[in-house]
This record gives C-alpha cells, sequence and structure tokens, in this order.
C-alpha cells in the first residue's frame, strides 16, 4: 500500500509565483490533501500546525525559497526531523542511491517508500530506508496509530452522514469506534505527534 493511501498529491502547474513561501500555504493544502507528505498522517489526527518544508533546504538553494515546486506540505514532526538534512550536498542530487530523498510528489516516492497493511512505513530500497531510519525516523513514531487512528476516523464519519438512518449494529460499531478512537488520540497526543 501506498504511504498516501489512496490520494495521489501532485503540486499544481499554473501556481502564480509569490514573494514568500508561506502565501502557498492555501494551494500546498489543497494539493497535498490536508496530508503530511512525508509521512501520509492527515491534518485531523494532530494538534500541531502544518508547516511548509523546503525539499531543497534554504541553506542550500536560497534561490528555490519561494519556489512552490520545491515545497512540501509537512506535519510539524517531519518537518523538524528533515531539517536542514541533504546529504549529497548538490541541489542537483536529491540523493546518491543510498542516502538522500526523494520528492512526495514524484511517482518514484512509491518505489522507495510503502506502508504495510497495519499501517507501519517501510523502505523498498536503500533511500527509502535511510529516509525511514535515519531522518524520519518512522520506527520511533506512533506511525501505526496514526494510521488506524485516520482509518477509524474516515469510517466514523461515514457512520456519521448515516446516524439517523443506523442500525443497530451500525450504532454498537459506532460506539466502539469512539471508544478506540479516543484510546488512540490519548497515545497520538501524549506522544507530541
Amino acid at each position: 500500500m501506498r504511504v498516501h493511501g489512496d490520494v495521489k498529491i501532485a503540486r499544481r502547474k499554473d501556481i502564480v509565483n509569490k514573494e514568500y513561501y508561506g502565501d502557498f500555504l492555501k494551494e500546498l493544502r489543497e494539493d497535498f490533501d490536508c496530508i503530511c507528505g512525508y509521512c501520509g498522517k492527515p491534518e485531523k489526527v494532530t494538534r500541531n500546525a502544518f508547516e511548509i518544508d523546503h525539499f531543497i533546504p534554504k541553506s542550500l538553494a536560497p534561490e528555490l525559497e519561494n519556489d512552490y515546486n520545491n515545497l512540501v506540505y509537512s506535519c510539524f514532526t517531519c518537518n523538524r526531523k528533515k531539517s536542514n538534512k541533504w546529504p549529497t550536498k548538490d541541489i542537483s542530487k536529491c540523493n546518491d542511491g543510498n542516502v538522500g530523498f526523494i520528492d512526495p510528489t514524484s511517482d518514484e516516492f512509491d518505489l522507495h517508500l510503502n506502508r504495510i497493511e497495519d499501517g507501519t512505513i517501510i523502505g523498498l530500497s536503500p533511500v527509502g530506508e535511510y529516509m525511514c531510519n535515519n531522518v524520519f525516523k518512522f520506527k520511533l513514531r506512533p506511525i501505526k496509530e496514526i494510521w488506524i487512528c485516520s482509518e477509524i476516523m474516515e469510517r466514523q464519519e461515514q457512520l456519521e452522514k448515516r446516524i439517523s438512518k443506523m442500525t443497530s449494529e451500525e450504532s454498537s460499531e459506532y460506539i466502539q469506534i469512539n471508544m478506540k478512537l479516543k484510546e488512540l488520540t490519548q497515545v497520538l497526543f501524549s506522544k507530541k505527534e
């Protein structure tokens, strides 16, 4: 399964230049469908605001600071973990086949990172392993719980649309979902995700 699930993120092509990269927040949020480009975390499962990451760090390429194609909609945690890292030190080379990054809007992203059925993110290549283990530290974060939480929230929303017509089985499922969701959100918020 893809890190981003069914969401296909892509930066729009017809973007008007802006003087400050922060002014692209609305467009990035829409283009990334309100999820983190790196871990796929939906906005709705965090209390921390999402941020704009510079795929190629500003310190290495100040000329790309306001370039929409260099911006990634990122959760607070992924943005802090990636920070100014750019192992190749060459702005024309995002990785060397062993270390570095893959732009989350590229088709190549899915060749390096994947999500297994329980929600865990794994590396499929040396670069994917580097991103998982050395940078974003997915094994140390509650990535699985985030995925489960977002799946439960989606089902909860589906049930809420039918609330006045719910069967007794659906009502029971709704109650169980709410209880599980409370448990999971406590885990996520206690780990500051």
